[in-house]
């Protein structure tokens, strides 16, 4: 497996409308949006590619995808543990599409890609500014998925879910 930024990886049409994950939103996101948000700098779009199973026109899989953004997020948002001494707003990274192909799923592929999130999202602050991985899950199942790796929901927005960045940094040995 091999991750890629999408304009290293340069997909081709046909490796991204072969990308099924099972929410139909993130495929089409994939197939039709993420080149436009990496050209026009919404997004910053992370392929997870695996070189050993090939697409229809003999170019690595991909198995799983993500983007990362700026953002930020009010104080009155935030866990009172994210939010203690924290500036009004908290700067963010905001992770806006995560997404494993159905053929990866269940093999430890998506807390792979995730640690891979939360660790340039680390990077990324390092350079804008973020103190937390801001999360806007697309369901409850996703939302219990990111609960499970040690995000916090938010008190206001029951779908949000936040992840303190120094908690990975510290964890990772990473210098401050």
């Amino acid at each position: 497996m091999q991750l890629l930024r999408f304009d290293r990886a340069a997909p081709s049409k046909a490796q991204r409308k072969a990308f099924r994950c099972g929410e139909a939103s993130l495929d089409r996101w994939l197939a039709t949006q993420a080149r436009q948000s990496m050209e026009s700098r919404d997004a910053v779009t992370y392929l997870l590619l695996d070189s050993d199973e090939m697409a229809e026109d003999d170019r690595p899989r991909i198995a799983g995808y993500y983007c990362l953004s700026s953002g930020e997020v009010r104080r009155a948002d935030a866990p009172a543990a994210l939010a203690d001494r924290a500036p009004d707003p908290i700067p963010a990274a905001r992770m806006g599409r995560f997404a494993i192909d159905e053929r990866y799923q269940g093999h430890g592929w998506a807390a792979e890609l995730l640690r891979e999130a939360l660790l340039a999202s680390v990077a990324a602050g390092k350079v804008i500014g973020a103190r937390v991985l801001l999360v806007d899950a697309i369901s409850a199942d996703a939302r219990a998925f990111y609960e499970r790796y040690g995000f916090v929901r938010s008190p206001i927005h029951p779908m949000q879910v936040l992840y303190d960045l120094r908690v990975v940094e510290a964890s990772a040995g990473l210098e401050r």
